[in-house]
């Protein structure tokens, strides 16, 4: 009976030791996020499966969203957007399309981008703010738009692309490797068709509390030795890796001065087919390359980079007729964005951020006589 109270003491011991070891990891090296002691889930995906887009938001709901270094609170609209209520029919409509950029990871709808451009407008203009986080890019775009002609009213498509992150979303190789427990849409080149990846997953149910979640809720020994795990995964395919983030010599390449060739045709092909649905319907579009905080960093750091991708979009759209801006490329100080305007936690924009792209947008729109 001692033998047996010796051991669980031994265990109970490491186990503490092992806790506060993971912890002073977790906190002076900052590897990974402090426990929030709670027995409710804490889940910072506020997305859910859809059997057409592949991630959505649910109808009329309210997500309260933490991390370490912001709070917000999201309201997702009657169509599963993270908008205002919107009336399936309506005139001087814009549609707002991109990934959790352009729908305000982070920040409450009032402080949106496309929220204070609406009140700004001087034409009544609404911005239908249709976008979403969950890894969305181009092909999901597109799916989404051709739906939503059926489903609502608009005359103006704004399209948001995030080259660092639309052309991992694009690529079925990163899927397989990043995603492969995720219901996804891809197009693929070779059929020229668009498939479902992990049709298995497509109805998985994760709103209920298992034991990791508890784990991970009151330990920092679960989150150290997620960190771990990954790091191991990615010490085993580092090379490849490296590769689909864009990274050589362990040095980041934002995807502006050098993007893959084959998931830039899958891009192309999107956008192509995007403009070719909404020329049926006579409704405009106009598309916007957004930077994330990783290639403001990369274009301070490295002077002599170049914009290669928005040169090549730029004679690509003028050859179909498509009105195409980059903010990356904004010179004029009054509407440049710089690392003070994202999140110190995540790479995406902060109210502040959110309040510069507005007048980015709007200047831009202004320069290429389209009404605000």
């Amino acid at each position: 009976m001692k033998i047996i109270k010796f051991f669980f003491l031994f265990i109970f011991l490491n186990l503490i030791i092992f806790e506060i070891f993971s912890l002073s990891m977790c906190t002076f090296l900052d590897l990974c996020s402090k426990p929030n002691y709670s027995l409710k889930k804490w889940d910072i995906k506020h997305w859910v499966n859809h059997e057409i887009y592949g991630v959505w938001h649910k109808e009329q709901s309210v997500f309260v969203h933490q991390s370490d270094c912001f709070s917000a609170k999201y309201f997702f609209n009657n169509f599963g957007a993270k908008d205002k209520v919107r009336d399936v029919d309506g005139k001087n409509r814009t549609l707002i399309i991109g990934d959790s950029y352009a729908e305000g990871y982070g920040v409450d709808n009032e402080s949106m981008f496309s929220y204070l451009i609406e009140n700004e407008s001087k034409n009544e203009i609404e911005y239908l703010n249709f976008s979403t986080s969950g890894y969305f890019g181009s092909t999901q775009y597109f799916i989404l738009i051709k739906d939503l002609l059926e489903k609502i009213n608009f005359d103006r498509v704004i399209l948001f692309l995030n080259p660092s992150s639309d052309f991992k979303d694009d690529s079925i190789e990163y899927g397989k490797m990043f995603h492969s427990k995720k219901y996804r849409p891809y197009f693929d080149l070779n059929t020229n068709q668009i498939f479902y990846y992990n049709e298995d997953y497509q109805t998985s149910k994760e709103d209920n509390l298992k034991f990791k979640d508890i784990l991970d809720n009151y330990t920092y020994s679960y989150k150290f030795l997620r960190y771990l795990k990954n790091q191991l995964f990615s010490s085993i395919k580092n090379k490849k890796i490296n590769q689909l983030n864009n990274r050589n010599d362990k040095k980041y390449i934002s995807y502006y001065e050098k993007y893959p060739e084959d998931t830039f045709l899958i891009l192309k092909n999107n956008l192509y087919n995007i403009n070719q649905i909404l020329l049926e319907k006579n409704i405009k579009f106009i598309v916007f390359t957004i930077p994330s905080k990783k290639d403001i960093e990369y274009f301070n750091v490295y002077e002599k980079a170049q914009n290669n991708l928005d040169l090549v979009l730029k004679n690509y759209f003028n050859e179909i007729g498509i009105k195409f801006s980059g903010i990356l490329d904004t010179k004029n100080k009054q509407y440049k964005l710089n690392t003070q305007n994202y999140f110190d936690c995540t790479d995406h924009f902060n109210e502040i951020g959110h309040q510069i792209l507005k007048d980015i947008v709007i200047n831009k729109l202004n320069i290429m006589n389209e009404k605000i």
